[in-house]
């Protein structure tokens, strides 16, 4: 006769949470001083060229950690999940309850509900600390450890920068297309009033310099304003793309309400946004992730016997999440590319995931 399911009792749910519990946090603790570290040792030559002083990397360290907590979370939940329930399968308690009728899915039910838990929290960390923390970052690494002068730079819903052929509007700053959207340039009188506007759809930079598309400008005289196709005789824009990279806001440095602002702003002006849709859906499927790296996590943990040291549980874990965000930076640079669509590159490793991760729970369970 087949035993009927029925929701796993308190004290083994609680039992189940506190031995996930702890390797979770031993996990994360270890990931995000593995990171650091190696971060470190990576751009300890960079400290060393620019002479930056030990209190700038400590702060550039201390603002970093919030964003590595955020991508190590799915990771230490998985390896976590294979070493401290694994713990249990080697010690036979696994075997236990499923002697008394436990099936899988009772065992996985508080599990995935503790992970939904735990995605929530990253979803509302990436949107409440991250941001700041991001951009406290970028600015230590651009001015305090770079030594680079810090023009006046104001950024609200657009950007204003102060250079030096006048003020600059800039409705998006793009580094890695090396290119700038919806460029106006305001030159001012001696009585400070604008005389001309210059504006440029794109601005992208080559090794000859500035290229400009769609450009026009308007001459504000007293009589109205006097619109013409193309930039003024002798125009240049003195500044290279690297004087406009303090003013490039990465993704980490926008919570979802503010990257989705910025889309629908960015669409109705026209301007380039297929990295930003990818960016958009990321920031809810990495929280996400948590939930079906349980999913896979809590039935390689019921064979953990295969496995006769934390060590090899743990090495199985870091494999199979190395494996995760490859295959997400991959889905991530095709969506990008126009090669997928946004919401499938940003959800392809997590369907994978949850395909695998149901397979195993259904072997498991048969």
């Amino acid at each position: 006769m087949r035993v009927a399911r029925r929701a796993v009792p308190r004290i083994v749910a609680l039992h189940l949470a506190r031995e996930f519990l702890w390797a979770f946090a031993l996990t994360l603790g270890a990931f995000i001083a593995i990171y650091v570290i190696a971060d470190f040792f990576d751009r300890f030559d960079t400290f060393l060229r620019h002479d930056a002083s030990g209190g700038a990397i400590v702060r550039y360290f201390l603002f970093k950690i919030p964003l590595v907590v955020t991508q190590a979370t799915p990771l230490a939940v998985l390896t976590g999940g294979i070493v401290g329930l694994g713990l249990l399968a080697r010690q036979h308690e696994f075997v236990a309850l499923r002697a008394c009728g436990v099936s899988i899915w009772q065992m996985i039910t508080p599990l995935l509900a503790l992970a939904g838990l735990i995605s929530v929290a990253a979803f509302a960390w990436n949107e409440s600390v991250v941001p700041y923390s991001a951009h406290r970052w970028h600015m230590i690494e651009t001015v305090e450890i770079k030594k680079r002068a810090l023009p006046t730079v104001f950024m609200g819903h657009d950007i204003w920068y102060h250079g030096r052929a006048g003020f600059y509007n800039i409705e998006r700053v793009n580094a890695k297309r090396n290119a700038l959207y919806g460029l106006r340039i305001y030159h001012l009188g001696t009585d400070f009033r604008p005389q001309r506007v210059v504006e440029v759809d794109t601005a992208t930079w080559t090794d000859d310099g500035w290229q400009f598309a769609g450009a026009r400008t308007r001459r504000l005289t007293p009589g109205g304003v006097e619109e013409s196709p193309g930039l003024p005789e002798g125009f240049t824009l003195p500044e290279t793309l690297e004087d406009f990279r303090v003013a490039s806001v990465e993704p980490e440095e926008l919570s979802y309400a503010m990257l989705r602002r910025q889309i629908r702003d960015l669409r109705r002006k026209g301007v380039d946004i297929s990295e930003n849709w990818v960016d958009l859906h990321l920031k809810l499927a990495l929280p996400a992730a948590s939930l079906f790296m349980m999913l896979i996590a809590v039935p390689l943990a019921a064979s953990g016997t295969r496995w006769t040291s934390v060590a090899a549980s743990a090495g199985v874990g870091i494999v199979l999440g190395f494996g995760y965000f490859v295959l997400m930076a991959f889905a991530r640079a095709l969506g990008q590319s126009g090669a997928l669509s946004p919401i499938l590159a940003a959800w392809l490793a997590n369907g994978l995931f949850a395909l695998v991760g149901g397979y195993c729970v259904l072997g498991a369970d048969a």
